[in-house]
């Protein structure tokens, strides 16, 4: 594995983003003139009829937070390929359920979405509810086409599945690189949350293979469930003996930042690493001082330069008065790869996963990504700090290999 990880200069947050234009500025027209782009060639003498497209996520609870914003991104999605003329003149329209975040509540989601006719199903948000979900979808022959699922078992395979969030295997030997051989992390511990452990055991996994490749140890994996109520003062006892130079957290944001608090409150000075799941803007709404110099590994760069992720941020704030994460930038470009399906089968649902995987190159919101045959995406992977109370890049990997790793 040859690593080429790079440093972005640090500095104030502003210098750092125009020091990576040159990076990530590779993406020339505006949102809206990217879709106009897209859908030029579709003829406006559609019959007018809605196609419906159904969207499945966490819209209560504790993970609620990237259901919420995968779903504004992809209302956001629908709203300006309607705008833009639709699909042959057909506007879509998208029907929303919350998936509950049990594997009961997704399946009984997701019926009901497929008992309306929906084309295609956008979601789950995380990969405990796909795996669960997903079954029926094929049995009854509709794709899910998730924004942020990132579990390896759905990777190399050819079902009625699609991704826009490159799997966690990637994610976690690239944190595993930037943790030792750029910050010259040696001794970590995890912490690692099991009620979504085919998303968190596996980004374990791969980062603490990587991590021991490079010289690293990983001194101890500590499990805990969401749902139930946890007492950390023995945890921060154990870390306080164990006295490791970085700690993985593999969790939502909410525990994030609770097990931040606990631990510098302990007098710990590690520095704390993370995948996706906590990379959220209610992390910097809950979170503190105890965040700063925080790591994350992801697809996405809140600060972003590129005019598409500005014009997109800009309309995301304008609809729904908020910033958006990666939950809702990748919601967003999930609705753009189904129109590009769905320009190719007229609308139809018949076909649509031979239509959509493989792809040619889309220009997305984060930026470019493309589709390969097994329904898995292939796009840069960012590395990411907490500085000055927001998210700043620090590193970008451009174009990840599809080599698959046991």
């Amino acid at each position: 594995m040859q690593k080429v990880w790079r440093r972005v200069t640090a500095g104030p947050r502003e210098d750092n983003v125009r020091g990576k234009t040159a990076q990530l500025t590779r993406f020339p027209l505006t949102i809206i003139s990217a879709l106009l782009l897209i859908l030029s060639s579709l003829a406006a003498c559609g019959d007018g009829r809605p196609i419906p497209v159904g969207f499945s996520g966490q819209l209560t609870g504790k993970m609620s937070d990237i259901g919420v914003y995968g779903r504004n991104g992809a209302m956001l999605a629908v709203e300006h390929i309607n705008a833009a003329g639709g699909i042959n003149g057909r506007p879509l329209k998208l029907i929303v359920r919350d998936d509950g975040n049990t594997p009961e509540a997704a399946i009984a989601a997701d019926r009901e979405l497929m008992d309306l006719g929906v084309v295609a199903i956008i979601g789950h948000m995380t990969s405990s509810q796909t795996l669960a979900a997903l079954p029926q979808a094929a049995q009854e022959g509709v794709l899910l086409i998730s924004p942020t699922t990132s579990t390896p078992q759905l990777s190399g395979i050819k079902d009625n599945f699609v991704r826009v969030l490159m799997d966690n295997q990637y994610h976690g030997r690239e944190l595993a690189a930037y943790a030792r051989n750029v910050l010259d992390l040696r001794r970590v511990v995890s912490i690692v949350e099991t009620d979504n452990a085919s998303y968190s055991k596996t980004f374990e996994k791969y980062f603490s293979n990587a991590f021991e490749e490079y010289g690293g140890i990983l001194l101890r994996s500590i499990p805990y469930s969401a749902a139930a109520a946890i007492d950390w003062k023995p945890v921060m006892a154990e870390l306080s003996g164990l006295n490791p130079d970085g700690i993985l957290l593999t969790c939502p944001a909410q525990d994030f930042v609770t097990l931040a608090q606990n631990i510098r409150s302990a007098g710990l000075t590690a520095r704390l690493l993370s995948g996706a799941w906590a990379y959220t803007e209610n992390l910097l709404h809950w979170g503190g001082n105890e965040l700063k110099g925080s790591i994350f590994v992801i697809d996405f760069a809140a600060d972003n330069p590129s005019p598409e992720y500005v014009a997109f941020s800009n309309a995301y704030k304008r609809r729904f008065g908020n910033t958006p994460n990666f939950a809702s930038a990748f919601a967003y470009e999930s609705v753009l790869a189904l129109a590009a399906g769905l320009r190719k089968t007229g609308g139809s649902a018949q076909g649509l996963l031979e239509a959509m995987a493989p792809s040619e190159p889309i220009k997305g919101v984060v930026g470019t990504f493309s589709i390969d045959q097994f329904g898995d995406v292939n796009r840069d992977i960012f590395i990411v700090t907490v500085r000055d109370g927001q998210f700043s890049t620090i590193g970008l990997r451009q174009g990840q290999p599809q080599e698959r790793l046991p």
